[in-house]
């Protein structure tokens, strides 16, 4: 049996590693055994391995407590009163906006809840983070805020703490004035509902399925039942609101990225402690552990880490293959903080090296991304951006051999998207796909707005055999060259790129350089 593979490490303190990346001191945690030969990729037909523990004489590191240090860290608070005013503002006077929040779902019917996530466009206009809540207002200047309530049964103290009392609500939460939702009659009296009036109501929508308006509550006296609801203005005053982001908001965004591209640098860690014998559901633990110890609990959506040939799976999220030394891994990853997530993805070789074709594969995207970045300013169609990054990787795969023709051509006939099927990025925020009135792909990039940028370059078999049994694109193919890539899998780079007045910001500063990533995985 091969042995050697050693245990999970805790990462280095991140904070410090990213004052002094080149300065780091090499773990006294050894591996001693040849790299496991590749054989399979299921867990089923993993090789045993044996323990090798850090010696005792290793150096302790002294950090300040993480209690003390999590709560005197200085953290960006979004103004939830300030969004809900400009959004009402914004709507007619005289009628109603009724806005629910989302709702606990259960795993299995009866085995406790899932993870809740709150609807965005109430966390946006409250801040509250809770399932079962109602937020109803009225219209225009100094228009109420009625929070309402789920009650909680008095049996279910013991279980699940004491419930706040109304009053407690209203001052945690700046309404004006809370109910629980078996007082929708007070409600309604409180901002003087009237039969026949309009309440406008958001529109929701799951993936893959047709956007449907949130429903009227019932009211004991059924007062909403003569309502007239309005369902399109208010979804696109919230869009319009959300696309622009406050100063705060980018503060969030800002330490999301901060925390995620940390936790980023500890999986590379960790496989390079391991000397890239790895499975990549470690690599997801590593980064989800990382992000919740520093206070960031949830992920903005499920991790992708995808190694060798996984990583030209776009939405791969199995997470369950063994990574080898020589595998380039795709990690797509991003932690939330109040809501506001990160989206950052890395590609970095498991075992710490670069080989030389995924690293002119990587070079190329890196490329490609770095002149992306750099046209991401006011008053720029984001579309134009994205012609002239696939241009770019048109030109980049021919000057790699892979493609033949000039790169105009070689883009119009379609040949790029055979290698990046997938937008150049999109909007950011409370949503990792956010929100604006033409979607989430902006048309003019203006100040306020953030965007990821996410060039790649894949190798997809379903992509790639039928465009070789395509006349008018196999020309351009070189196949040859191409099966002698297959292995590389894929690469995609992505940051997230606040648009200022002057210009952009970078707010993800995760290395991403070949030199960089190979320097902090060598010195482990």
């Amino acid at each position: 049996a091969r042995l050697g593979r050693v245990t999970f490490l805790s990462p280095f303190h991140i904070a410090t590693m990213r004052a002094a990346l080149a300065m780091m001191t090499r773990s006294a945690t050894s591996v001693s055994a040849t790299p496991p030969t590749r054989t399979s990729r299921h867990a089923s037909s993993r090789i045993p391995s044996r323990v090798v523990r850090a010696s005792a004489s290793a150096p302790t590191t002294l950090v300040t407590p993480s209690g003390a240090r999590l709560a005197s860290r200085p953290d960006p608070t979004p103004d939830h009163k300030a969004f809900r005013e400009a959004v009402l503002r914004s709507l007619p006077t005289g009628n109603l906006v009724y806005v629910p929040g989302g709702v606990a779902q259960t795993r299995n019917g009866i085995e406790g809840n899932a993870r809740f996530r709150q609807e965005p466009n109430f966390l946006y206009l409250t801040g509250i983070t809770e399932p079962g809540y109602h937020a109803l207002f009225g219209c225009g200047a100094d228009a109420p805020y009625v929070l309402i309530a789920p009650r909680q049964p008095k049996d279910m103290d013991v279980w699940c703490g004491a419930q706040p009392t109304c009053d407690e609500l209203r001052k945690t939460y700046g309404a004006d004035i809370a109910y629980y939702d078996d007082e929708w009659d007070k409600a309604l009296h409180a901002v003087e509902a009237l039969d026949d009036q309009t309440v406008f109501v958001p529109m929701h929508q799951k993936e893959g399925e047709e956007a449907y308006p949130a429903r009227l509550p019932k009211d004991r006296d059924g007062l909403f039942a003569g309502m007239n609801p309005e369902t399109t203005l208010l979804t696109k005053t919230l869009a319009r609101h959300r696309a622009i982001k406050s100063a705060d908001e980018v503060d969030c965004l800002r330490l999301a990225n901060q925390i995620s591209g940390d936790a980023h640098v500890a999986a590379w860690m960790h496989c390079a402690a391991n000397a890239g014998d790895v499975f990549e559901y470690e690599i997801e633990a590593i980064f989800a552990a990382e992000t919740a110890r520093h206070g960031l609990r949830h992920l903005g959506y499920p991790t992708i880490a995808g190694s060798g040939r996984n990583a030209a799976t776009l939405h791969y999220e199995k997470n369950d293959a063994r990574c080898f030394a020589d595998d380039l891994v795709l990690v797509d990853a991003g932690a939330e903080f109040k809501g506001y997530t990160a989206d950052i993805t890395r590609t970095f070789p498991s075992g710490g090296k670069f080989e030389a074709r995924r690293a002119a594969i990587y070079e190329a995207v890196l490329d490609v991304q770095n002149s992306s970045i750099k046209e991401m300013t006011p008053n720029t169609q984001y579309r134009l951006v994205q012609e002239l990054a696939k241009k770019r990787t048109a030109q980049l795969l021919i000057d790699l051999g892979l493609v033949n023709g000039n790169a105009e051509d070689a883009t119009n006939v379609g040949i790029v998207s055979l290698f990046m099927p997938h937008a150049l990025g999109h909007l950011l925020g409370l949503q990792v796909h956010d929100v604006s009135p033409e979607g989430p792909v902006p048309e003019t990039l203006v100040a306020g707005h953030v965007v990821t940028c996410e060039p790649g370059i894949y190798f997809v078999p379903g992509l790639l055999e039928p465009a070789y049994a395509d006349p008018r694109m196999r020309q351009f193919l070189n196949k040859d060259a191409i099966d002698t890539f297959m292995h590389v899998g894929g690469v995609r780079i992505e940051d997230n790129v606040a648009v200022t007045a002057s210009g952009y910001e970078n707010l993800t500063t995760c290395p991403k350089t070949v030199k960089e990533i190979e320097e902090i995985m060598r010195r482990w």
